[in-house]
């Protein structure tokens, strides 16, 4: 029995997906009663919830769709549209409790404490710029992914199903982080994380047993015979060792600047939930992008072996539709948007917590109270979900570039955000030299000049760096007290407030510090840092050693 040319199980899997999803979200309501509440959850979540929501907020139908259709035009070397991330990720376990201890509702507090109330304007303009393209992204991929699994790209009412599939995903998330905020986000996650770990794997063991491909032997003798560069993890053409190693050092300042940065290190109860909870949920998608590649390596020697077409953007729904049966379709589908959504509210609540809290509450209404910040940060999501659905629908062309793009601009103020922690002498100045300079040669490079992505990538950071030291050091250093005040809140522990009423020197003593010279200000790494650090780099270094494994 079908509706619509959708087998009905299918139906009924979505329907009872967005149901539960949209009483999660109404539930959830009970627990905002503050502009805290609905950002940060009161700080009162525990490690496995901060572990899914980390790992559902930074995971989403494209690095899934990202990946596979990469992969069907690269081979192995596609895993890096997701894996970009891989090196990068030790230096969460460093990144979460310095977040943490800010001791600030938004990102946008961070740069307002350290470089003033301009700089967190310019910090909230270029963040929601990236990650509405990151949001818009997220929406497109799941549109399309969605529409290869219901066989739907090709048909006849191909863009009456485009359009119906982006605006019902995007109902649902609004929807619900309307009602319950950054709460009903980390309680969904935990569920469609769960669903997305199931969707990197579930369809690997019926894409090895097709007789076109031949398990994993017969998928390498086929990708060999076909292009020996299948098989490697770098592909001079598209993702070689140079931009590898670039996307390696993009990573950490992309997240940096992420605006759900803050819910993702400090809606935890202490520092541990938010370090665990953004390194480990973070190592848990590395593990799944395993399973994303190997489902696009079999569904490239499938159709190299049929003869058939490549889609790329809908490579992942039409290996799914060809794989599953009707009711594991369904679940598939519920996972793939599961996935968009766990990634949309969280987007939509921190974005909008900029807004309310840095331009609303500081610039237009100061006398706002508890119950207006919400009513604010409510609406103005909605319009952030609105314009990233109208991004979306842009830019239906190129699906890898969208993620791309997104990853860039995030990890150009990124650069700020590494430079105001790390080096002392660091000013308003050179944060706007820096991001300024540092976005304006991205963007001509990316899209006025055509450059190679090595040159996008690695001459933005390295003009944002300089720009940062030069036009710090030709301007007066900023102010004392304020410097001290900054640093000796991210150097105090969670629990042991008391010392922030210490002077700096008191509160990191000289024996505690390790880098100082040129105006650096970095202590000496704990046990826990410098072990969570090398277990998470072995775990990184694992993943790699298991996926060439596979290849050879």
């Amino acid at each position: 029995m079908e509706f619509l040319g959708l087998h009905y199980a299918i139906w009924i899997v979505l329907v009872l997906y967005f149901v539960g999803m949209l009483l999660m979200g109404w539930w959830s309501k009970r627990g905002i009663r503050s502009q805290e509440g609905y950002l940060l959850g009161n700080r009162r979540f525990g490690v496995p919830m901060m572990v899914m929501h980390a790992f559902g907020a930074g995971t989403h139908p494209g690095n899934v769709a990202g990946v596979m259709s990469e992969s069907v035009v690269s081979g192995a070397s596609g895993i890096w549209v997701s894996w970009m991330w891989l090196f990068g990720t030790p230096f969460y376990w460093i990144i979460a409790p310095v977040v943490r201890r800010m001791r600030c509702l938004t990102l946008a507090d961070f740069f307002e404490q350290r470089f003033g109330r301009s700089a967190s304007v310019l910090y909230i303009m270029v963040a929601a710029t990236g990650m509405i393209v990151f949001l818009a992204g997220v929406l497109l991929a799941t549109t399309r992914t969605v529409q290869g699994m219901m066989d739907k790209a090709a048909a006849p009412d191909s863009q009456l199903w485009f359009f119906g599939i982006l605006l019902i995903t995007t109902a649902v998330f609004i929807i619900y982080s309307y009602w319950g905020g950054i709460i009903a986000a980390i309680r969904t996650d935990m569920i469609q994380g769960l669903m997305i770990i199931a969707l990197s794997f579930i369809a690997i063991p019926a894409a090895l047993a097709l007789k076109e491909v031949g398990g994993l032997a017969g998928m390498r003798n086929t990708l060999v015979t076909q292009d020996a560069n299948y098989l490697s993890l770098f592909d001079p053409k598209s993702f070689n060792l140079i931009t590898v190693l670039l996307l390696c050092i993009n990573a950490p300042l992309t997240a940096l600047a992420f605006p759900h940065l803050m819910s993702v290190c400090a809606a935890g109860r202490t520092e541990w939930e938010g370090r665990v909870g953004f390194t480990y949920g973070n190592v848990l998608k590395r593990i799944c992008t395993i399973g994303w590649a190997v489902l696009g390596l079999c569904w490239l020697v499938y159709l190299v072996n049929t003869g058939s077409t490549i889609h790329k953007d809908t490579a992942f729904g039409d290996a799914i539709s060809h794989l599953l049966g009707p009711v594991l379709q369904g679940v598939m589908l519920a996972c793939v948007m599961a996935a968009a959504m766990s990634s949309g509210d969280a987007v939509q609540v921190t974005v909008a917590g900029l807004f309310s809290n840095n331009i609303y509450r500081v610039h237009i209404n100061p006398k706002a109270d508890e119950k207006q910040l919400v009513h604010v940060t409510r609406m103005v999501g909605i319009a952030i979900a609105i314009l990233s659905l109208l991004g979306a629908v842009l830019m239906r062309s190129s699906l890898v570039k969208a993620i791309l793009d997104y990853f860039n601009i995030l990890s150009l103020v990124g650069i700020s955000t590494a430079m105001g922690i790390l080096w002392r002498r660091m000013n308003t100045t050179g944060m706007y030299s820096s991001t300024i300079l540092a976005s304006g040669t991205f963007l001509v490079s990316r899209y006025v000049l055509d450059c190679s992505r090595d040159i996008t990538i690695g001459v933005p950071i390295v003009v944002g760096v300089l720009a940062g030291v030069i036009g710090s050091l030709v301007t007066r250093p900023p102010k004392r007290e304020t410097i001290e005040k900054f640093f000796r809140k991210i150097y105090v522990p969670i629990g042991q407030e008391k010392k922030l009423d210490l002077s700096l020197d008191e509160a990191v003593p000289q024996s505690k510090r390790w880098l100082t010279a040129g105006g650096l200000f970095i202590i000496k790494p704990s046990r826990q840092s410098w072990v969570g650090f090398l277990v998470t780099l072995g775990i990184c270094l694992a993943c790699v050693l298991v996926m060439l494994a596979i290849l050879k």
